[in-house]
């Protein structure tokens, strides 16, 4: 006689990203896109929470962030559990909101059982063009990778756009030694700059973006350095994926512009209160049960 394995959860505990990378690969290729390296960065410095099963095997996990869940997951056989665990975690550490992003589809299910408003927050894209990518205008300059003693001219123009901690560095001298920038270059006219970012969890998946120096948008700068981003990443072997702020319309317009599209809206969800479903004996309108 075989015994089934309980499918019942039974706890979970606060623990090291190294020790949980199995289930979060496991929730990562369970999303309909891969995510970028924004929500990289912020799955990586989240409080990271194992859950287990009554076998103290890992089923899931969930990440947290001062007041909010920024991710939550577990295993599909667990699925039937999540409504109750996914109550249970906003009660036990009283959270405020829950990020959502729509290529999660498990957990646009589980947050539509809650009241709640919606805080927009990014537009996360991914590549339709593949790897033929769109002409650009050659009269817009080239691209070539920056060099330490570009830092001043980048620095003018973008001041410390580039100097954000993330995906493992802390300055622009350091994604520069790397060879992480690119610069748009025509003679001695610097157009703008772009940024690639590789994932830290999937291995053939790259960030890309850019910035257009001010005196110089709207000429078609942006997609130039996208388009070319794009192809550089094709070249590797690897595949683009973007993001930007929600209400970003200029971004949006030049990653769109560039073969992208807006495959993904991640959002705050500002909860108040789950919502109590009546017992009914049937499709509304249905006859209420005492």
């Amino acid at each position: 006689m075989t015994h089934q394995k309980s499918r019942l959860v039974h706890l979970y505990n606060e623990t090291p990203l190294e020790n949980l990378k199995p289930v979060i690969l496991r929730y990562l290729s369970s999303l309909v896109h891969p995510i970028e390296s924004w929500l990289e960065d912020h799955l990586i410095k989240a409080r990271l929470f194992r859950i287990e099963n009554a076998e103290e095997e890992t089923i899931g996990f969930f990440a947290l962030e001062e007041d909010c869940l920024r991710h939550f997951y577990v295993d599909l056989p667990y699925f039937a559990q999540g409504p109750k665990l996914l109550e249970e975690i906003i009660q036990a550490f009283q959270l405020k909101k829950v990020f959502v992003m729509t290529q999660d589809q498990k957990m646009v299910t589980l947050i539509s059982e809650w009241n709640f408003d919606i805080e927009k927050d990014a537009c996360f894209f991914i590549d339709v063009d593949g790897q033929n990518p769109l002409p650009t205008n050659p009269e817009l300059g080239t691209m070539r990778e920056a060099l330490q003693r570009d830092v001043p001219s980048i620095r003018q123009i973008a001041l410390d756009f580039f100097d954000d901690a993330s995906s493992g560095f802390n300055s622009l001298e350091e994604r520069i030694e790397a060879k992480t920038i690119f610069v748009l270059q025509e003679s001695q006219d610097i157009l703008g700059f772009g940024i690639v970012e590789a994932s830290a969890l999937t291995p053939t998946i790259v960030s890309i973006g850019m910035f257009v120096n001010p005196a110089f948008r709207r000429c078609g700068a942006a997609r130039t350095i996208l388009v070319g981003l794009k192809k550089w990443a094709y070249e590797k072997g690897l595949v683009p994926v973007s993001g930007c702020w929600y209400y970003n319309t200029l971004s949006r317009k030049s990653l769109e512009s560039a073969g992208m599209i807006a495959a993904s809206i991640g959002y705050e969800a500002v909860l108040k209160g789950k919502e109590t479903l009546p017992l009914r004996t049937g499709n509304p309108p249905g006859e209420l049960v005492e």
